[in-house]
């Protein structure tokens, strides 16, 4: 029994960890903090592992301090470094950045990261992944029709109702 206490729990440990592939196409985001939008930053996004590419960031309409990227073509990238790029030099590169993120993995899920609000985060500090993009609310609606006992065979039927908001 111990040791199978021991490997379910080295198996929970790891689980969240696991990066995926990005797909060409996913979108991801970026939420800088206070320190990297001075001096008129714009942001890219380098992706790696399975090839590399840069792309970059432009301003999510409607969102404050908010920046969206599309993965480039092929895709399945392991893994994407944030950056903070100087306005002045157009193309994205090493070159240009001013700061950056850590390595970042993906787990196929959360796809806004964002940079830890501190006056000392500038290059590979800390940040979160969350979720940006619109929640969608199931209402299950649930009916039971008993003929005249409950027995094991009555059915009750589920009908989903999705509601975006």
């Amino acid at each position: 029994m111990k040791k199978f206490t021991t490997l379910l729990l080295a198996i929970l440990l790891v689980l969240p960890a696991m990066a995926v592939s990005i797909p060409a196409g996913t979108k991801l985001y970026l939420t800088p903090n206070s320190n990297w939008k001075v001096d008129g930053a714009r942001f890219a996004a380098y992706f790696f592992g399975n090839g590399e590419s840069w792309a970059s960031m432009t301003a999510v309409a409607g969102e404050t301090d908010l920046y969206e990227v599309e993965v480039p073509a092929p895709g399945n990238f392991t893994n994407v470094i944030f950056c903070r790029m100087n306005p002045g030099a157009p193309e994205n590169n090493w070159n240009n950045k001013w700061n950056q993120t850590a390595d970042l993995v993906y787990d196929g899920s959360l796809n806004h990261y964002t940079v830890k609000e501190d006056k000392d985060t500038w290059d590979k500090g800390d940040g979160t992944w969350s979720y940006y993009g619109t929640s969608v609310e199931v209402m299950v609606t649930l009916s039971y029709a008993p003929s005249g006992r409950i027995l094991e065979n009555n059915v009750i039927t589920f009908s989903p109702n999705v509601v975006n908001s």
